[in-house]
């Protein structure tokens, strides 16, 4: 499998972008991916730092000024317009990528659409939900944020991925999780961990210092400060840590934040994808509202609990709301472990390789066959009702289909007995791995032409894996032992994954009944197409 990252870095827009990505490279990477990343020459963009880690790095031509116009709203994070940014990707990036993963605010439908190609699917980072995109895959790993505030702005066959549990960590922060949450248990609060992001363009590190200075904490409490070394306040940062009252210490490109989030006991942040990695090692953190398009995000924390709400940093109120924050931490005792149970909630670490699996398995060839060993299609029997009943009425499949009214368990027990003794119907299990997967079921139109009605519900467990067309092709191989040779099948015309299973599966679309897609296969040998 081949990756190809669209990110950007600079002193504007930062390094998470550039990070998260990196750090998603690294996993796929380790499972067999061949990555490559294209970045634009903007101060600051990291290409050295990704070529250290071993991955061709693309270098686009410097931006010739602020780049596009709104829409989108950050069009000109690019430096350069989308079109000409296109193009430039375009022909720098090949054309053999499975996938291209891009991960800026300045791009949207249009430029994803110039770039990929025909055989190439494309998977969108986000956290704003404000410009449509041309996406087969979309991530936004922001607390509070719905798969439905997406609607109208991504493909119907679009998966997405919602929540910080996909957040993308480095698998550290996973490992180091479960050391990190039992050493907090009982230990004097002392360690102040203060992370602005790698560039901190606004200066927002130095704000908090200015503001830390009135605060009444510890004798032997410390602070550390840590920064990137493309930081442009990065000197008077360093000056202000010597003349704070207590040591203070400024780190730069630390090597192992999982270690010392571990070591922390409260944590001042903007809201960025750090949030998460403090999330996941269960560090009580105060995010600070650094920039607009950070608003929505840092009000979800609030309301969630994961931080105080302390404001804007730009606010007149910010110093003193931060100081009684930080007052609170120290002294307001009993529901520190609360707050950490609550952080740590949020965000386990894995979803780096929950992402990396998708892809993979998105991307597995269509004619490619499980292993008889991962995959096998059985006749089902009366053990499987429960299961049947459960995949058929869950809510988003359920609305695709005519019947709008779930059956009772006790009517569709009568019925799934019934059906499995009606010789024009035949009931398959697909197994992966040995769990059940997938029930296919066979309706007998024309016995004279062994042509069966075809229709499928997933285990919910194994939708959005890339499995739907695979499931169906064997079931439909294992139906020509039941003498059945032509298929047909109807989807709903919202239900875009449905239609593209089949379509995967070797059925073209012949026509339209209501608001259902009609399609069939023929298939005279019985063996996948």
């Amino acid at each position: 499998m081949r990756v190809i990252f669209r990110a950007d870095a600079s002193v504007m827009i930062g390094t998470g972008h550039v990070m998260r990505c990196l750090t998603l490279a690294e996993v796929l990477r380790d499972a067999g991916a061949s990555c490559a990343f294209v970045i634009r020459n903007h101060p600051g963009h990291l290409a050295d730092r990704i070529a250290a880690r071993g991955f061709d790095v693309k270098l686009l031509d410097p931006p010739i000024g602020q780049g596009g116009t709104a829409p989108p709203v950050h069009a000109s994070w690019a430096g350069v317009p989308w079109q000409q940014d296109a193009e430039e990707t375009r022909a720098v990036m090949g054309v053999d990528a499975d996938w291209l993963v891009v991960d800026h605010y300045a791009f949207d439908a249009r430029w994803q659409r110039a770039v990929a190609g025909p055989e190439m699917r494309i998977m969108v980072i986000d956290d704003l939900a404000d410009r449509s995109h041309e996406a087969d895959l979309l991530l936004d790993q922001n607390l509070g944020r719905e798969a439905s505030d997406y609607d109208g702005l991504v493909p119907e066959r679009c998966q997405r991925l919602i929540g910080p549990r996909y957040a993308l960590l480095r698998p550290e922060f996973s490992a180091a999780r479960a050391a990190s949450l039992a050493g907090r248990l009982g230990r004097p609060l002392r360690h102040i961990v203060i992370t602005m992001g790698g560039t901190d363009a606004i200066d927002a590190t130095s704000c908090v210092l200015d503001a830390l200075r009135g605060a009444s904490l510890p004798d032997d409490a410390h602070l550390t400060v840590v920064m990137g070394r493309d930081a442009p306040a990065l000197e008077r940062v360093q000056t202000l840590a010597v003349q704070m009252p207590w040591p203070t210490e400024v780190v730069i490109d630390v090597a192992d934040m999982a270690g010392l989030m571990a070591e922390a006991d409260l944590a001042i942040g903007a809201g960025g994808s750090t949030t998460w990695e403090r999330c996941c090692m269960g560090l009580p953190s105060i995010v600070v509202e650094t920039a607009d398009n950070q608003k929505e995000s840092v009000r979800a924390l609030v309301t969630h609990l994961v931080s105080p709400d302390v404001g804007p940093l730009q606010s007149d109120e910010f110093p003193a709301r931060l100081r009684m924050a930080i007052e609170m931490h120290f002294y307001g005792g009993g529901n520190l472990d609360q707050r950490i149970a609550t952080a740590a909630s949020h965000c386990e670490g894995k979803g780096a390789l929950q992402v990396c699996e998708r892809l993979a398995l998105t991307v597995k060839s269509r004619n490619e066959p499980y292993d008889e060993a991962v995959l096998k299609v059985r006749s089902a029997s009366f053990s499987d009702m429960h299961d049947v009943w459960l995949w058929r009425n869950v809510g988003v499949t359920l609305s695709h289909y005519r019947s709008k009214v779930a059956p009772s368990l006790a009517s569709h027990a009568v019925w799934f007995r019934a059906a499995l003794d009606d010789s024009n119907l035949w009931m398959a299990i697909v197994e992966v791995d040995k769990t059940p997967a997938a029930h296919v079921r066979f309706d007998l139109v024309d016995d004279s032409a062994g042509q069966a009605e075809v229709s499928i519900y997933l285990n919910p467990a194994f939708r959005g894996r890339g499995l739907g067309c695979h499931v169906l092709r064997a079931a439909i191989a294992e139906a020509h032992n039941h003498d059945l040779t032509s298929f047909f099948a109807e989807a709903h015309t919202v239900n875009g994954a449905s239609r593209r299973i089949f379509a995967d599966a070797g059925f073209r679309e012949i026509g339209m009944r209501e608001c259902f897609v009609q399609m069939e296969r023929i298939d005279p040998t019985g063996e996948a197409l």
